[in-house]
């Protein structure tokens, strides 16, 4: 069993130092380790969210929405948190966690991006026009876009429920996560795929909303960013889930890296793209620029103003 790629000790003692290309037991903590500053880093984010957009308002903050930015922080890090239940040798709870942390977090992270470019084009569909979309709206919309995904995932731990296994590989029997519940394995790689079919959906969504909003004043728009993010979760799941089904039947363990890998890349890359800009900004202008204020769009003529609660532009 030692040196197999499978993990079938709960310690790792059967894949650590003896393993002649790879220290199993290394690789486990760096990604661990990685991980866990990842979410601590994006745990530091609610507080600033909090503050610079409830307390001391800022502008920069308040027109990007802080309930949508709670939204996104907290889907990164329940994504984030998703790595450690492919830890060790996999059990049944393990297993029954494993689509709902990942895919809520997933379906949660990109219904938010698609209910942002939402509310852009509805404030800036008339620009003649006074708009007023509320954060309750927006959250409603982002409510409507994961309750199927919910739904799916029902579906699929109730009639496909994946569990832990007992398999033989090349002549070894290996505990590993597969389809249980009413269906066996061809049922979970149904709703698996039925999920990401709708995730792609929301995906493609986001991006024909992006271009069509691409032109608005640039203190709302943060069309670009998104695009960037939603382009960028359309091209790792087209590469990396083809690839990690292959390498999972030929080596689990290059295939739990990959997705880990894959995991941490996709969160992080939205997490940059969402508030690096926020927080550059905050530390190079400070504290200037309280929410109320109102700024003179070169682009539209109009002056917009970020109210709490709701974000209204209102033509002179």
């Amino acid at each position: 069993y030692q040196c197999d790629t499978f993990i079938d000790c709960k310690n790792f003692s059967d894949e650590s130092y003896e393993c002649n290309s790879t220290n199993y037991t290394i690789a486990f903590i760096i990604i661990g380790v990685i991980t866990g500053l990842l979410i601590l880093f994006s745990c530091a984010l609610i507080p600033v969210i909090i503050v610079f957009g409830y307390i001391h308002k800022l502008m920069r903050v308040r027109s990007a929405s802080p309930p949508f930015l709670m939204i996104i922080i907290t889907s990164i890090i329940f994504g984030y948190a998703s790595i450690y239940a492919w830890f060790g040798q996999p059990q049944s709870v393990a297993c029954g966690f494993q689509p709902w942390l990942l895919g809520l977090a997933v379906s949660s992270m990109v219904a938010a991006l698609c209910a942002k470019n939402i509310r852009i084009a509805i404030i800036f569909r008339n620009p003649l026009k006074r708009k007023k979309i509320s954060d309750l709206q927006v959250f409603l919309i982002w409510l409507v876009l994961v309750i199927p995904a919910v739904f799916i995932l029902f579906l699929w731990t109730l009639i496909s429920t994946p569990t832990a296994t007992l398999v033989e590989r090349d002549g070894h029997e290996h505990y590993i996560c597969e389809t249980g519940g009413f269906t066996g394995p061809p049922g979970g790689y149904v709703f698996f795929g039925i999920f990401v079919a709708y995730v792609l959906i929301l995906l493609l969504v986001g991006a024909v909303i992006s271009f069509l909003t691409r032109k608005v004043p640039s203190l709302f728009n943060e069309s670009k960013l998104i695009a960037i993010s939603i382009y960028n979760l359309v091209i790792l799941a087209v590469i990396i889930i083809p690839v990690y089904f292959v390498l999972q039947n030929f080596n689990p363990f290059v295939g739990w890296l990959i997705r880990s890998l894959a995991i941490i890349y996709g969160f992080s890359a939205t997490l940059f793209l969402m508030f690096y800009p926020k927080v550059y900004g905050l530390v190079k202008e400070g504290l200037k620029d309280p929410s109320g204020m109102l700024t003179k769009s070169k682009t539209s003529g109009s002056l917009e103003t970020a109210t709490t609660g709701s974000f209204d532009v209102t033509t002179a």
